[in-house]
């Protein structure tokens, strides 16, 4: 499945993507390729992972032609370079996107870009992607439709309003909602019966992740939120959050 986190600039994407990829490792959903396509270039910190490179450098190399070698297409040349962008870790590779397209054209490269994604992908049993601020990027066309949707908001109406506008763009590109959308509400209370999730339309299921000092802490201090403890609210709170098989 191709899973997509989205939500408005600030609202906690990159860590609900991170605390996402933990809960699918201990469940055993691997392998999986997280993607990092905000330009903030953030999952890699929260995941304990150095970045050296992405594929925003790797699409600047590509430009100048005279760096492949006259016996390999640009295809070929691409996913050479593309191999470099991938950090492995145990169960999950990481691949980060970069900074977005500047004034110059990269229709070609990004082309190239997303048919090496759609092979890609077929390796892994999960693609988890953390997205931009909305949707902006599938109006580009530059990733997979996702078979769900992960939206991230906050007590703001600019967060409410954001996944608005995203869902409503997700429609017009595919006709309709996927199967799976479930709502984050990052840094609010589960409710009294401590379930932490319930139905409301056009969600499929409701969660609400604790302010947690433990994750803070960790952000802080740059450890791996992979490492946090079972125990730690937010992530007892995504305890029942899982992806069909």
């Amino acid at each position: 499945m191709i899973v997509a986190v989205i939500g408005k600039g600030g609202v906690g994407k990159t860590t609900i993507t991170s605390l996402l990829l933990r809960r699918l490792l201990e469940s055993g959903q691997t392998p999986v390729l997280a993607i990092d396509a905000d330009p903030s270039n953030c999952l890699g910190s929260a995941l304990g992972i150095a970045i050296d490179r992405t594929l925003a450098d790797m699409r600047e190399t590509m430009r100048d032609p005279s760096g492949r070698p006259l016996s390999m297409s640009s295809a070929e040349w691409l996913a050479l370079q593309a191999e470099e962008a991938i950090v492995e870790d145990t169960g999950f590779d990481l691949l980060t996107m970069g900074r977005p397209e500047g004034k110059s054209c990269y229709c070609f490269v990004n082309n190239l870009i997303r048919e090496h994604l759609d092979r890609l992908s077929r390796s892994y049993r999960h693609v988890l992607v953390d997205c931009e601020a909305g949707l902006e990027h599938l109006s580009r066309r530059t990733s997979g439709r996702p078979d769900a949707l992960i939206c991230v908001a906050n007590r703001s109406r600019m967060a409410a309003e954001t996944i608005r506008r995203s869902l409503s763009l997700y429609e017009s590109l595919h006709g309709a909602l996927p199967p799976r959308v479930d709502l984050m509400l990052n840094g609010t209370e589960p409710r009294p019966s401590g379930s932490g999730c319930l139905d409301l339309a056009p969600f499929t299921r409701v969660f609400a992740i604790p302010t947690d000092p433990q994750v803070a802490a960790f952000e802080s201090e740059g450890k791996s939120l992979l490492t946090l403890s079972p125990t730690t609210p937010a992530v007892a709170a995504l305890q029942s959050w899982e992806l069909c098989p």
